[in-house]
């Protein structure tokens, strides 16, 4: 069975990710983007801008995707910290 420590970990993990892609987006998809009627013109600028626009929507969702994980996995690790708490409560009651 996981420890909390190990989802929480598995969490951060995935946001940083999400937030890399999200970077990604904006570092380099929606600039080519703006700069594509710029530089090319044509059947292959409207190819280019169908995959940008594609990349962009596949990343998005990834992104999501991961972050919606990374939402379920930190609630795991809230469930699992106060099972851990309340184990910890009982054994220091039933001490005393």
């Amino acid at each position: 069975m996981a420890t909390a420590a190990a989802l929480e970990l598995a969490a951060a993990r995935l946001r940083a990710e999400a937030t890399h892609l999200d970077q990604a987006i904006a570092g380099y998809v929606e600039p080519a983007m703006r700069l594509l009627p710029h530089v090319w013109v044509g059947p292959a600028a409207d190819q280019l801008e169908r995959e940008l626009i594609d990349h962009r929507q596949v990343l998005r969702t990834v992104a999501g995707q991961l972050g919606a994980r990374a939402s379920s996995l930190e609630w795991q690790a809230a469930e699992l910290r106060a099972e851990e708490m309340a184990l910890a409560a009982e054994g220091i009651s039933c001490a005393l």
